[in-house]
């Protein structure tokens, strides 16, 4: 399973805890990888294994069933990206997304891929969680796991978000 995580969400709790229902173990490829401190991706790759490794014990998920791996993105047209994630990551049997590039790169390379039910997709949307933070509208806690929301705080998300957006504005 392949996302950003830009905060990890109740959606994406949901999504992995559908994934590990269907399967004995779970790669969590956490994308866009080389990011962080921007709009999009505001997180570093460790503050994402954090926040994710935080929310799993809380739920008593078995973290020897879970492993994170970071997956950057592509830099050049040439280079294919379902390639990039196979080089990092342990062997599997199947990929699970939603997102329609990642589902053929990853079908490109002899992926079988399945499609994870969405759980409350209209609301649930880092990008919506992003632009609430942004904002220092904190409605943007009841959408993530109270861990998230935990260290979220501690890293100062809000600063983070105002900052890197200009005060919300983009």
């Amino acid at each position: 399973m392949i996302g950003r995580f830009q905060p990890f969400h109740l959606g994406h709790l949901k999504a992995v805890e559908y994934v590990l229902s269907q399967s004995e173990e779970l790669v969590i490829g956490l994308g866009s990888s080389q990011y962080k401190r921007t709009p999009r991706n505001p997180l570093s790759t460790d503050e994402r294994y954090e926040m994710i490794v935080r929310v799993m014990r809380s739920v008593e998920i078995d973290l020897s069933k879970v492993f994170l791996v970071p997956i950057p993105d592509t830099e050049s047209r040439e280079e294919s990206w379902g390639s990039i994630v196979l080089d990092r990551i342990p062997r599997v049997d199947v990929a699970y997304t939603n997102d329609r590039e990642t589902r053929i790169d990853l079908e490109a390379v002899g992926m079988e891929v399945f499609p994870i039910p969405l759980y409350r997709r209209d609301i649930l949307s880092a990008t919506n969680i992003r632009r609430l933070a942004a904002s220092g509208n904190s409605l943007w806690r009841q959408f993530v796991p109270d861990p998230v929301a935990s260290f979220l705080d501690e890293i100062d998300f809000e600063g983070i978000m105002r900052d890197i957006t200009e005060g919300g504005k983009s």
